[in-house]
């Protein structure tokens, strides 16, 4: 574990001090993209390789199914419970800003669909030796996406201006989620027979399922991995269809929860149109506090 606050940290260092000297967002979300999709062929070639999971693919699909719904109604519901304590995101507020289009970010899908199954049918037909060198180098690959994440989210300095313009309520919004997030987890995961442990661990992908599927595979093992990565993709795709019933029915705030991690990427432009602008640099905040949470939170539930 120390490893990863490690990665982290020099990740953010780098991000802070150097954003003058060389383009370090720009470069840290390329080498981000590209790890992602290594990782996630090796975790296919891991998947591909397992018995275990290529027999257990049905009942999979509903816990993560399952999961994934848990974990989004928990997020909502204690967003709307804590209303009075978060920033206010009325029209005529301070909180406004225009979102950026996420470059790529149709094509993120099908790129890491095609890596995962890429890596499955390599790990099918490998043999063991393959296998067990892709697991050595799951690792140290892992700890040099971290140094990017690190070094991603402390450029932002655009964010953290905003941030401190909101105040400290804005940390109430990602609290609220996380603990939601975890809470509806554990919740369904104990129907299932799962270990409170285990199923907060899935909660805390918060929607980030490429990051949080390797990492899980890495420290608990690869079944619980995929389902951690199925129940968190099918966590972002959820997203889509529900938010503008959350935003009727729930309110703005609460339509930065669904997301999850995603809200500062892939969702934000589902949040921005059903929530409105002032609703862009609370999700991002949330978004940014969230993904940093996600490597930090799952080592220590599992």
């Amino acid at each position: 574990m120390l490893w990863l606050f490690v990665s982290l940290l020099g990740g953010g260092v780098a991000g802070r001090l150097a954003p003058d000297v060389w383009p370090v967002a720009r470069v840290a979300d390329r080498a981000l993209e590209a790890g992602l999709l290594v990782l996630l062929a090796m975790m296919g070639v891991r998947l591909g390789a397992s018995e275990r999971v290529l027999s257990n693919l049905g009942p999979l699909g509903l816990r993560a199914v399952a999961l994934a719904a848990g974990s989004i109604a928990g997020s909502v519901l204690l967003v709307v419970a804590a209303g009075r304590y978060l920033p206010s995101l009325d029209p005529d507020g301070e909180a406004s800003a225009t979102p950026d289009a996420t470059e790529g970010g149709a094509a993120l899908p099908v790129l890491v669909l095609a890596a995962l199954l890429f890596g499955g049918a390599v790990g099918w037909v490998a043999p063991d030796r393959v296998v067990a060198l892709v697991a050595a180098a799951t690792t140290p690959t892992l700890y040099a996406l971290l140094v990017a994440v690190g070094a991603t989210l402390a450029a932002g300095a655009d964010v953290l201006a905003s941030a401190r313009r909101l105040g400290p309520a804005v940390l109430v919004l990602p609290a609220c989620i996380a603990l939601g997030s975890l809470a509806g987890a554990v919740l369904v995961g104990s129907a299932f027979g799962m270990a409170s442990a285990e199923a907060a661990a899935v909660g805390a992908g918060f929607g980030w399922y490429s990051l949080s599927g390797v990492l899980v595979s890495d420290l608990h093992g690869v079944y619980l991995g995929s389902l951690t990565f199925l129940a968190n993709v099918l966590r972002e795709l959820l997203t889509f269809l529900v938010l503008p019933f959350v935003v009727r029915h729930f309110g703005r705030a609460a339509g930065v929860a669904p997301g999850g991690a995603t809200a500062m990427d892939v969702t934000l432009p589902a949040v921005r149109r059903t929530a409105g602008r002032e609703a862009v640099v609370p999700a991002v905040v949330s978004g940014a506090t969230l993904s940093l949470l996600v490597p930090i939170l799952i080592p220590s539930l599992i």
